[in-house]
C-alpha cells in the first residue's frame, strides 16, 4: 500500500474515546451547526429603511490601507427600522491612489456582507459549545523486539513497517550487533516512523520500533539481562528528567505522553520448544514492560504441532516456576498481557490461537491486481508482498491462512489498536513505580537496575563466567590452606616420633 495513502488512514479509531471534545466529534458538530438553518426575526413592515447615502472618502495617503467604516445603529423599534444597521462606504480603487515607485499597492479589505454577518451572529447565539481549531496532541508509542538470535526479528520489523514511511533507513541486523556496540549506540537498531497526523482524533502519532541484540551470541546471560534492564530503565530516566518526575501527573493526561519509555515488548519464541532461558528473561521483562510472546518461523511446524505447541506455551507462561523449579531461589513470576477479547473476536482469533505464530521473509513477490490496488486506494497497480518459496509451494507472510503477521500488525499499528490503551496505561503505572524507586534510591540508577534483575539473575548464574571463576579461586585457596595445614601437622608428627615422645599420645 502506498505510504502516503496508508498514513492518512492510520489509527482512524485510535484514541477517539479518550477525547470527547476534540477530533471527529467536534468536526461533526461544527458541520451540523453550519448546515442547520436558523430562523431570523422578520423585519417590521411599517417603516421602510432609508436609502443609504454614500460617504465620499478622500483618496488615502500613499502606503495607507483604506478600511471600511462600520456605523452601528441602536436596537430600538422605530429608530432601528428607519436606520440601516451598516452604512456602506465607498472604497477607492487601488488605481485611484497614486503609488510611488518602490512601494506595493494598497490592497482593499473585503467587507463581509450583512447577510453573512447576521447568519454568523445567529449561529453563535444558539450554538451548544464553542468551535475551536483542533490542535494535534503528540502521542508516543515505543515497541521493542527481543528473543534468541536467528529467529527473524529484524526481518519482522521490515515486514511490519514496510507500508509506512520511516525517517531512517532499513533497520540494522541486531543479531550481528554486540552488546558493547548496542550499549554505545542503541539508536542504531531503532526504526523511527514518520509522524502520522490523525486530525479526526486530534493526534499526531510518533511510533518507534527498537530491535534488540539476540541472546545466545553472548554466553554471559547475566550480563545480557542486565544490559536489557538498564536500557529499559534508562529510557524511563529520560522521561523522568524531561517531565520532572511524577508530580502533578494523572493517567488521563499522560496516556501516550512518555516519549522514551517502552510501551510493549514483542518477544520471539523459537518453534517446537520454549527454552528455560526464555522463561527467565520473559519473567524479568514482564516486571518492567508489557510482554507479547509470539512464535517465530511458524512454517516449520504442521497444524497439529503448532496447536500442541501453543497449548504448551500457554501452560508455561501461566506457571513458569513449574518449568524452571528451584529449591533455594524465589519462584519465577510472569505478568501476562491479553488483547481485548472483542478485538480478537472481530479478527477471527480464538483463545486457542494464542500466542500468534508468524512467518516473515526478506523476499517479495509482485501482486499485479489492479482491482485490489483500486480498493486499497493505491496509485500503482503493483503490490509487493513478502513470500517464502519452497520446492513444494510458497508461504505468504501477509496471508492469514499462512501466518498471523497481518493480525499482529493490525493489533499494534493498524485498525484494531483498542488494546493499545491497556498497554499505555500499564506503561504509565510502571513509570510511576519507577519514579518512586528512583527517588527512594537517591536517583542512583545502577541500584534500581540491580534490584530489577535480582530476582532472575540467580537462575542464570551458572553461565556467569566471573562468578564461576571466583568460586573456583575460592575453592583453590581453601584447598591450598588445607594442604598447608596438613603439611604442618605431618611435620609435627615426625618431630615427635624422632624425639620418642609419641608414647604420651
Amino acid at each position: 500500500m502506498a505510504p502516503e495513502k496508508k498514513n492518512k488512514s492510520l489509527f482512524a479509531s485510535f484514541l477517539k474515546s479518550k477525547d470527547p471534545v476534540v477530533g471527529s466529534q467536534l468536526t461533526k458538530d461544527k458541520a451540523a451547526s453550519v448546515a442547520t438553518p436558523v430562523a431570523l426575526p422578520a423585519k417590521p413592515a411599517t417603516a421602510e429603511p432609508a436609502k443609504a447615502t454614500p460617504v465620499k472618502a478622500s483618496p488615502p495617503a500613499p502606503g495607507v490601507v483604506s478600511s471600511p467604516v462600520r456605523v452601528s445603529a441602536s436596537s430600538g423599534s422605530s429608530a432601528a427600522s428607519a436606520t440601516p444597521a451598516y452604512k456602506p462606504v465607498s472604497v477607492p480603487s487601488p488605481s485611484a491612489a497614486p503609488v510611488k515607485s518602490g512601494r506595493a499597492a494598497a490592497v482593499p479589505v473585503e467587507t463581509p456582507s450583512l447577510a453573512r454577518l447576521r447568519a454568523d451572529d445567529a449561529r453563535a447565539a444558539w450554538q451548544a459549545r464553542p468551535s475551536i481549531p483542533v490542535r494535534l496532541l503528540d502521542n508516543y508509542i515505543n515497541f521493542m523486539v527481543m528473543g534468541e538470535s536467528g529467529l527473524g526479528k529484524t526481518t519482522f520489523i521490515n515486514n511490519l513497517v514496510s507500508s509506512y514511511r520511516t525517517t531512517r533507513g532499513q533497520p540494522h541486523d541486531g543479531s550481528t550487533t554486540s552488546l558493547s556496540a548496542f550499549q554505545a549506540d542503541p539508536d542504531s537498531l531503532k526504526t523511527v516512523l514518520e509522524p502520522m497526523e490523525v486530525s479526526e482524533a486530534g493526534r499526531r502519532l510518533h511510533v518507534t520500533v527498537q530491535d534488540m541484540p539476540g541472546w545466545g551470541d553472548d554466553i554471559n546471560l547475566v550480563r545480557y539481562l542486565r544490559v536489557v534492564v538498564d536500557f529499559i530503565l534508562q529510557a524511563r530516566m529520560k522521561d523522568y528528567e524531561m517531565l520532572a518526575g511524577s508530580r502533578g501527573l494523572n493517567e488521563a493526561a499522560m496516556c501516550g505522553q512518555l516519549q522514551h519509555s517502552i510501551t510493549a515488548c514483542v518477544y520471539f519464541l523459537s518453534p517446537h520448544r520454549v527454552k528455560k532461558v526464555d522463561l527467565i528473561i520473559m519473567s524479568a521483562l514482564s516486571q518492567l514492560v508489557t510482554v507479547i510472546p509470539v512464535i517465530a518461523k511458524a512454517d516449520t511446524m504442521t497444524d497439529k504441532e503448532l496447536s500442541s505447541f501453543r497449548s504448551e506455551v500457554r501452560a508455561m507462561l501461566s506457571c513458569p516456576s513449574k518449568y524452571a523449579p528451584s529449591k533455594t531461589l524465589a519462584p519465577l513470576d510472569f505478568n501476562t498481557f491479553g488483547f481485548a477479547p472483542q478485538v480478537l473476536t472481530d479478527l477471527g482469533i480464538t483463545p486457542d490461537a494464542m500466542p500468534l505464530a508468524l512467518i516473515t521473509s526478506n523476499e517479495h513477490e509482485s501482486l499485479r491486481d489492479s482491482a485490489l490496488a483500486a480498493e486499497l486506494g493505491l496509485d500503482q497497480p503493483e503490490v509487493q508482498q513478502p513470500v517464502r518459496n519452497y520446492r513444494w509451494g510458497a508461504a505468504y507472510a501477509l496471508n492469514r491462512e499462512h501466518s498471523d503477521l497481518l493480525t499482529l500488525k493490525r493489533l499494534l499499528l493498524g485498525d484494531k489498536v483498542d488494546s493499545l490503551y491497556a498497554m499505555l496505561d500499564e506503561s504509565y503505572n510502571r513509570y510511576l513505580n519507577f519514579c518512586q524507586q528512583y527517588e527512594a534510591n537517591g536517583k542512583q540508577l545502577p541500584l534500581i537496575v540491580q534490584n530489577a534483575a535480582a530476582m532472575c539473575t540467580p537462575y542464570l548464574e551458572y553461565d556467569d563466567y566471573s562468578n564461576a571463576k571466583t568460586a573456583l579461586d575460592s575453592a583453590q585457596q581453601a584447598m591450598s590452606t588445607l594442604m598447608a595445614e596438613n603439611k604442618a601437622l605431618m611435620e609435627r608428627i615426625n618431630v615427635l616420633e624422632r624425639s620418642g615422645n609419641m608414647s604420651r599420645y
